[in-house]
């Protein structure tokens, strides 16, 4: 057999029938194509279920092709010769992963290179007790790290041949990731990431983000959202070997101890317990953890279990059934079952599900892949000790022996207990130019919310301007009993785009690193004499800001006591590059939730993995915003299909021509036809992406018809074709919100008290006016959004434009609602047909006739652009937009 010149040695040599090795390269796409020769039959094809992920081509052969090989290997060769360029090439980010012996951190190292990922170092936090097993989570490290078989992760070393540097808990994840990751950088200079196999856990994720930003660390995900059962799907197919060494969830009994996951009895039981109980398939939730046999990163050796036991948790011996301690079970024990689960001479009855049990791994071996000779020198395994983190305590090579013990206990480590802070406050102090202009504030107060509204003129520069604009916010915020922190949404319009580093440079002094808002930035067309304008939205309600501590993500939501968690903002924070959708490397987040509406940032069309532009067609652009969008939503219990209120797509001049086929992207993207309904009765929590789809297409029958506005301006961020800002609900935290007010008002003997939640009382309608048309959208007693657009080929006279306004005030009004719970007017005009002033001037007027309150008391936002367009109408002269809220 002949293999190419470049091949390094390790991958040369007879792959071994059940498991050929691999390798992936991962493209755009949506199929994974496996090419080559298995057990001599001829090429298979294999769908890969990953919606918004890579596909990805998988060379299954020994990297050998002889002279005379058939068209099927050419193509295999072919995509070889590209593998090893891509492979040969320097990598974007040289990371250390975070290796705990299971299936994802593992699998995780076999995906790195499609986050063009190098990993230099492996790394590890074992349980401070490694004498005796573990059942519970006496302490924080045990949320965070996995302890079943950690004595057994030390083989790891040697199977992927790099450094794993090994440390104790002290019971503070945030310590030992600071600790473990510090240790590392020591070893290794280069470091700029740190790669994790989280997938759905926020707790894990956000602990390995802040440690990370300690660090000034880039954080890697590539399994972040992916599906559960398509994920376990993917790792089987991928060649993972992984054994159940620990089961603690209902539907899972302690007979599959010590069983390959891919087995047919363990896949069988995952999708009953996920079926009968909301078991997470991979997981997530604790039901059960693994040991990493072998998969597509071990490119020197795999591990086999030599020596186990079995182990109950002796708390469950009193529960009924169990038998008397003086008695032994005799075992039914299945052929396909492991050779521990057989020897099993305990008390207790292996078959009974829900019993946490677990497999107390004793000794491993390793099984070389290649010649002992060809394994990295550096394939050993580093203890860290608390008094010099740079100097190991004691150094082992696992390679050294075939036989591997598990026995090796060491004194646990002492550390500090300190726990991370937040990053420092700056210092924003500005410098006054000589002759400003004063800083243009307006802001409203309603009953919910505070909308700031600020325009800064171009004599102060964007630099000095945004920082006094920023810090005349928290005086404002403060005189209001809240702060820049709690704000959920900014929206930055810049003269030019080129001073988009410079403004996002000061913006990141002044908002917090954690929790941040969610934010929009678009060129718009400023007039000459401004170089930049600021909204900012900042809930307000009577003693909220006392009553809302700040956490992270869905944790607000879980550990909240409150009657009304509805009131609880959430924000959406995810730091980590991966391919579910762009991350917010800064002090803006993807999303914010307050009272069930769902603030969903500016999306781009970008390529997750690499943060840039995979196509310069606007109309791609268009549909790979909207995933992220979509994906956003879903994570936030929303979704853009069935929860959309309204829209705003930003359209950069540039890509003007292609506005109808983003017009089509967007609408495509607010259809429900593609969700099956699935009448499920499931802990939302505990349900995969796409069953949280079909929950929320029962909970939202649209009897409404969202608002989406196009405008056109000259410029957006990264050079970005469109931009889609959507405006969501969150069904099931109303429904949550509205249970509980139900239950108290009923108490209370208020006979008041709304059929059913707001989100399913939404109407939408509209009225022509000849040049006007008004729309609007309401849930009574809680929710209007109106907006009225004028045809740029016929203004009118201003008649058309008074009724128009006369008749969304009357709406709000019918809808029980009164104009102080309005909290955001703006008007987008096209400044190329429309001057500010002239437009200003005509809607006071005509708001007048309407309305004895003053149209400026509203604090109106004027936002010129280069061109507008709504759904039935091409062309807009100019569009009102009026958003109220009564909580």
């Amino acid at each position: 057999m002949m293999y190419h010149p470049d091949l390094p040695p390790r991958f040369r040599g007879t792959p071994s029938m059940d498991r050929p090795s691999g390798l992936y390269l991962w493209l755009t796409g949506g199929t994974q194509f496996v090419l080559g020769r298995h057990r001599g039959s001829n090429p298979v094809q294999v769908p890969l279920e990953l919606p918004t992920v890579y596909w990805s081509v998988s060379i299954r052969t020994c990297f050998g092709f002889r002279k005379e090989s058939s068209s099927v290997s050419s193509l295999i060769r072919g995509a070889f010769v590209h593998v090893l360029a891509m492979a040969s090439k320097e990598r974007r980010h040289r990371a250390v992963a975070l290796v705990s012996g299971g299936k994802d951190s593992c699998h995780a190292l076999a995906l790195a290179y499609t986050l063009d990922c190098h990993v230099s170092m492996l790394t590890h936090v074992a349980p401070a007790g490694i004498e005796e097993p573990d059942f519970g989570e006496s302490d924080d490290g045990g949320w965070m790290f996995q302890g079943a078989a950690h004595r057994a992760t030390d083989a790891i070393a040697t199977c992927v041949g790099r450094t794993l540097v090994r440390v104790k808990t002290c019971g503070d994840a945030d310590e030992d990731l600071r600790r473990v990751l510090k240790a590392a950088m020591d070893r290794d200079g280069r470091i700029n990431a740190c790669l994790c196999g989280a997938v759905f856990s926020d707790y894990q994720r956000i602990r390995v983000e802040r440690a990370c930003a300690t660090m000034g660390l880039l954080s890697l995900a590539p399994m972040w959202r992916i599906p559960q059962s398509i994920l376990v799907r993917n790792m089987v197919n991928s060649g993972m070997k992984a054994a159940i060494v620990k089961v603690a969830g209902a539907g899972l009994a302690p007979m599959l101890l010590g069983m390959e996951l891919h087995t047919p009895r363990v896949q069988k039981a995952l999708r009953r317990a996920h079926e009968q109980y909301g078991a997470h398939v991979g997981g997530e939730g604790g039901e059960y953890e693994s040991l990493a046999l072998d998969c597509e990163a071990f490119a020197y050796a795999r591990i086999e279990i030599v020596d186990a036991k079995v182990r109950v948790d002796e708390e469950a011996s009193a529960a009924p059934g169990t038998l008397p301690s003086n008695e032994h079970t005799e075992q039914d024990v299945p052929e396909d079952c492991s050779i521990f689960v057989r020897d099993y001479k305990g008390i207790h009855s292996l078959d009974r599900e829900g019993k946490p049990a677990l497999l107390d791994v004793q000794k491993v071996r390793l099984v070389f892949k290649v010649d002992q000779g060809q394994i990295p020198a550096d394939a050993k395994v580093v203890m860290v000790k608390p008094q010099d983190s740079r100097d190991s305590g004691e150094e082992h090579a696992a390679r050294d022996s075939e036989t591997v013990s598990c026995n090796n206990s060491r004194e646990a480590v002492p550390t500090n207990g300190q726990h991370d802070k937040n990053l420092p406050d700056q210092d924003c102090s500005s410098t006054t130019p000589g002759h400003p202009e004063p800083l243009v504030w307006s802001s409203y107060k309603s009953q919910s919310r505070i909308f700031l509204h600020c325009r800064i003129p171009a004599l102060y520069g964007v630099r000095n301007g945004l920082n006094a604009a920023l810090k005349d916010v928290q005086t404002i915020l403060g005189g209001h009993g809240t702060a820049l922190k709690a704000a959920v949404f900014v929206t930055m319009y810049l003269k030019e785009m080129e001073d988009f580093p410079l403004a996002n440079e000061v913006y990141s002094m002044h908002f917090p690193q954690v929790d941040p808002a969610s934010r929009a930035c678009v060129q718009a067309a400023l007039p000459n004499q401004l170089c930049l304008a600021l909204d900012i939205l900042v809930p307000f309600h009577a003693g909220m800001e006392h009553a809302c501590p700040s956490l992270h993500s869905e944790l607000a939501l879980d550990m909240d006591e409150s009657p009304h968690p509805v009131l609880k903002r959430q924000v959406l924070h995810v730091q980590s590059i991966s391919h579910w959708a762009p991350c917010c490397i800064g002090p803006y987040a993807q999303a914010n939730a307050m009272q069930g509406i769902l603030y969903v940032a500016g999306q781009l069309g970008l390529d997750a993995p690499s943060m840039t532009l995979p196509s310069e067609n606007p109309v791609d652009q268009a549909r790979l915003a909207a995933r992220h969008c979509q994906s956003v939503a879903v994570v936030m219990k929303s979704s853009v299909r069935h929860c959309m209120l309204s829209c705003i797509v930003y359209v950069a001049e540039k890509a003007k021509s292609s506005l109808k086929g983003i017009e089509q992207v967007v609408f495509e993207m607010m259809s429900c036809d593609c969700v099956p309904t699935l009448e499920v009765e499931k802990d939302p929590n505990q349900l995969e992406p796409d069953e949280e789809e079909a929950v929320i297409h029962v909970y939202a029958r649209k009897r409404w018809c969202p608002m989406v506005t196009f405008a056109v301006v000259p410029a957006l961020p990264r050079g970005a074709a469109v931009e889609i800002q959507p405006l969501c609900f969150s069904p099931s935290i109303i429904q949550c919100a509205f249970d509980a007010r139900q239950m108290s008002d009923e108490e209370d003997g208020d006979t008041r008290v709304p059929s059913r939640p707001w989100c399913k009382m939404l109407e939408s309608e509209s009225e022509d006016f000849g040049s006007c048309i008004a729309r609007w959208i309401c849930a009574r007693q809680t929710l209007f959004l109106g907006s009225l657009s004028c045809h740029c080929d016929r203004l009118g006279s201003g008649v058309e434009v008074a009724q128009g306004l006369a008749l969304l005030i009357r709406k709000l009004q019918d809808a029980s609602m009164f104009l102080h719970d309005v909290y955001c007017l703006r008007i987008y005009y096209n400044s190329m047909l429309l001057e500010e002033d002239a437009l200003g001037e005509v809607l006071r007027c005509t708001w007048s006739a309407c309305h004895d309150t003053p149209f400026d008391s509203f604090a109106p936002v004027f936002v010129p652009v280069v061109g507008l367009a709504m759904e039935t109408q091409p062309a807009v002269a100019f569009k009102v937009d009026l958003s109220a809220f009564h909580a």
